[in-house]
């Protein structure tokens, strides 16, 4: 295997991340980086979708050696995570690390990740490759386009994507992240979503053929990690790496309850009550009585009324 000190690593940062915090990291990478006498690539994000765009470039210029692929180390949210999985054009070409600096980082807090950089680039050059699951969704859209989206993190549609959607629009977002308040934009537009969305009857279908009718379904989250939305436990015991899905729902359930209810869900305790249920499957197909809002770890967009959602086993190197 090639020694850290004999390779090339390809470093994509997403600046924007957390406000700009990703950038003040990146300098103190950088330093270390130097201080160890390793040679690396910058490659700088401007705008949402650049990521995915840089690391099919990635791939196809440096990665093309199945001796040698491509490591690529990460700097940016739980979303930037996710356009980098989505640019992925041949798995066997890369190897992905990641140093989260978003204001979620829910894919770092399954992984335990430390949150002092330095050490995560340490843990990165001194570990090996393992293989990790990916997750992909796949649906038509209201406008009867045919889409597949990559998730690590965690998919599903209902109320969980109505919030995202809505915090990834909001002004405010951006602003409170500078003052170290951004959670508190979640928890404002989740109340509103709670309270004035619409939630219709919606069927589970396992890959095992079991259908469970789900009536006024607030949420279908499905999990490859345990958390999601900042620090959820939806899922206690989801692996990353156990190529299984773990699917909450929740459903015919008076709005001031779950109200009530949400807070146990930090650590995981909702799994006991009543309208709550998990689920562990290959693969897992949502149909609506009407279009819903659908995420994928937390990028949205899109409204289906039909979604499949499954676990691809050991598809992704990470280090």
């Amino acid at each position: 295997m090639t020694s850290a000190r004999e390779k090339t690593y390809y470093i994509i940062v997403n600046p924007a991340s957390h406000a700009g915090k990703s950038r003040q990291i990146w300098g103190t990478l950088s330093a270390a980086l130097k201080e160890r006498g390793l040679s690396y690539k910058t490659y700088l994000s401007a705008e949402p979708g650049d990521v995915t765009v840089l690391v099919r470039k990635i791939i196809r210029h440096y990665g093309q050696s199945a001796e040698h692929p491509a490591h690529i180390i990460l700097l940016g949210g739980d979303g930037t995570l996710n356009e980098l999985v989505n640019g992925i054009t041949d798995f066997s070409r890369v190897i992905v690390s990641y140093i989260p600096t978003g204001s979620s980082n829910d894919f770092a807090r399954a992984h335990k990740y430390s949150t002092d950089p330095v050490k995560e680039l340490t843990r990165i050059l001194s570990s090996r490759p393992t293989l990790l699951d990916v997750g992909e969704t796949e649906f038509v859209d209201t406008d009867g386009i045919g889409r597949k989206k990559r998730f690590l993190i965690s998919s599903g549609m209902g109320f969980d994507a109505m919030v995202c959607d809505k915090v990834n629009h909001s002004r405010a977002k951006v602003l409170l992240n500078k003052v170290g308040l951004g959670q508190f934009v979640y928890l404002v537009i989740a109340l509103k979503c709670l309270f004035f969305g619409k939630y219709p009857d919606c069927t589970l279908t396992l890959e095992d053929g079991q259908s469970f009718p789900l009536k006024k379904m607030m949420f279908s989250a499905a999990m490859m990690c345990p958390y999601e939305g900042g620090g959820f436990k939806f899922a206690p015991k989801a692996l990353p790496d156990d190529g299984l899905l773990d699917v909450c729902t929740v459903s015919n359930l008076p709005r001031l309850f779950v109200l009530c209810a949400l807070p146990t869900a930090l650590p995981g305790w909702h799994v006991i009550l009543p309208g709550i249920r998990l689920h562990r499957t290959k693969s897992v197909r949502i149909r609506s009585s009407a279009p819903q809002y659908i995420h994928t770890d937390g990028e949205t967009g899109y409204f289906t009324s039909d979604v499949t959602i499954r676990c691809l086993k050991g598809q992704l190197w990470y280090q």
